[in-house]
């Protein structure tokens, strides 16, 4: 006698080999990552590593913006502030973006820039800016 047995075939592949991209990322590892592609000023890294994880449209844009930058120009570092012409309880991050490149370029690079992140991430919670300087 032959009984009918339901035959499922299934496999189980472990989490921690899947990636998914950016949402992998640990919070270790974009801290990491963090401090290795920004320049902070004001001394102020812990203050604006919290600033940025609280905000995950934000982490998406530092996470991609050395690529988007190098995509559109050649540049030697990026900073990460709080704009200081502000209130201080209303904080906005200023990303600098230091380039070689004449004033007009930079001017072009700086709106295509800008226009290209507000486009494909339209919805952070926190307000930044983006400059581009000498």
């Amino acid at each position: 006698m032959q009984q009918n047995y339901s035959q499922r075939l299934e496999m189980q592949i472990p989490q921690e080999n899947i990636f998914t991209g950016f949402e992998t990322l640990q919070k270790d590892e974009f801290t990491g990552f963090i401090e290795k592609h920004f320049e902070f000023p004001s001394n102020n890294f812990d203050e604006i590593n919290l600033f940025i994880d609280g905000d995950a449209e934000m982490k998406k844009i530092i996470y991609d913006l050395p690529e988007i930058i190098s995509s559109e120009l050649t540049y030697s570092r990026i900073s990460l502030d709080f704009m200081k012409e502000t209130d201080p309880s209303e904080k906005i991050l200023e990303i600098v973006v230091y380039s070689s490149s004449d004033e007009e370029t930079l001017l072009q690079k700086e709106d295509k820039i800008s226009d290209w992140i507000i486009d494909n991430y339209p919805n952070p919670k926190n307000e930044y800016i983006i400059l581009v300087e000498f």
